[in-house]
């Protein structure tokens, strides 16, 4: 596994869902390219959907059913992470690739870096390709305050819409709904992955991982 992630390192960028690419012209896209490292590397795709239950399950170090050697591209959908689940030489391995074209700094939406994941992340910008662990971007402190204000919004949301529902005046039932955008901010040499003091050292922390 060592070796794929080191050759996830030498990715060029390319765009995630899309039919173009850095600079290799036959591979249509990030997870395609990823994909091609597996199977270059012997491992065999396994065609099979995964629950989201049975994925947190595996995540959690329950026993799974895969065989060694192989890998499930989009495991749990199109909508849901991560993008595989490798099985290598007896160890579960979860990985989601990321992509941009301007900057250094990946979009999680409404969702936050999960743990145990290995994120692949390429920038058009530096046309360079980096990884991480999601518990090294997010750390515990950290996703505690955003959790815990995240779920505030979402009381405050819910609150605000059970008065309205009370509101004579209100006759198309109006609410409101909070959906948690998480950003990053602050100086580039932060939010910027590939300028990150931290960088080498969070590609190390997936090399040991592994």
């Amino acid at each position: 596994m060592k070796n794929i992630i080191k050759d996830f390192l030498k990715m060029p960028y390319y765009r995630n869902y899309a039919a173009c690419s850095g600079k290799v012209h036959n591979v249509a896209n990030h997870e395609n390219a990823v994909e091609d490292i597996l199977i270059n590397h012997g491992l065999s795709a396994v065609e099979r959907k995964v629950a989201k239950a049975e994925r947190d399950a595996w995540l959690a170090g329950e026993v799974d059913d895969m065989e060694d050697n192989t890998y499930i591209s989009q495991p749990c959908g199109t909508h849901d992470s991560p993008d595989f689940i490798i099985k290598e030489s007896g160890k579960m391995y979860f990985v989601e690739c990321k992509s941009v074209k301007k900057g250094g700094t990946p979009v999680y939406n409404s969702g936050l870096p999960k743990e145990k994941y290995i994120y692949v992340f390429s920038s058009k910008k530096y046309d360079e390709t980096t990884v991480y662990l999601g518990r090294d971007v997010v750390e515990p402190g950290v996703f505690k305050v955003l959790k815990e204000m995240e779920q505030k919004i979402k009381d405050l949301c819910h609150d605000a819409t059970q008065q309205l529902r009370e509101v004579k005046e209100n006759t198309h039932g109006l609410g409101i709904y909070a959906r948690s955008m998480f950003g990053h901010y602050g100086i580039k040499d932060k939010t910027d992955y590939f300028h990150n003091s931290r960088r080498r050292e969070l590609e190390q922390n997936v090399l040991d991982f592994v």
